[in-house]
């Protein structure tokens, strides 16, 4: 199996990424702990709270490789993000599906997700291109990848349907190669200034 095609287990300082299994459905409906955290998910199962089933499709979804995300400090799951639109001729993939439990929001743990992802893509998997999807009515995301140094390149519109069944304009961001050393830096210093804010006492290894 090729490289692209596997599913990675990450580890940072402050988050664990690994392949999400169905038996860890129990895990993240704890860490779903706001009515808002899957507002801007696409319909579907992806869209709503963790369940047997829904968490079982998210692991046999074709094409999209589902890491959970653990907090390093207490071994807790605290979300999940993904790795999808895997294309290996063209060295590029999209990262996306991305939930937090609302009591890690504002922390180290999905800035630090980010750098372990991108640098996967980049440093691992030699990708040259990563792009990120975000409903154009969730500006905090928006602002929170535009922090990174992505760049917004346009809108799809009615790309996709939300829960309560509008259609949805997504906004495309996307890194390439050229620019993911400033990313990487930018991640990094992310990381490290939210650990602080959250007085926390580990620092980020390079």
């Amino acid at each position: 199996m090729s490289r692209w095609q596997e599913i990675p287990t990450l580890q940072g300082e402050f988050v664990m990424l690994r392949p999400l299994a169905e038996d860890d459905w129990q895990a993240l409906a704890k860490a779903h702990d706001g009515l808002g955290i899957l507002e801007y998910f696409p319909y579907g199962p992806e869209s709503e709270p963790p369940s047997p089933e829904n968490v079982a499709a998210a692991v046999r979804s074709p094409g999209r490789n589902v890491l959970l995300q653990i907090d390093r400090a207490t071994g807790t799951a605290v979300g999940t993000t993904s790795i999808y639109q895997v294309d290996e001729v063209r060295r590029q993939l999209t990262i996306g599906y991305t939930w937090l439990s609302e009591a890690v929001q504002g922390g180290p743990i999905n800035a630090e997700a980010k750098l372990l992802l991108f640098r996967h893509a980049f440093d691992t998997l030699g990708a040259v291109r990563v792009q990120l999807y975000v409903d154009d009515l969730n500006s905090r995301s928006q602002r929170a990848v535009l922090r990174t140094g992505a760049q917004r390149e346009g809108v799809l519109r009615k790309h996709a349907r939300r829960r309560d069944g509008s259609w949805r304009n997504t906004v495309v961001f996307s890194v390439i190669d050229e620019e993911w050393p400033q990313v990487a830096e930018r991640l990094a210093q992310t990381v490290r200034e939210r650990a602080r804010a959250a007085g926390g006492d580990r620092t980020l290894r390079s």
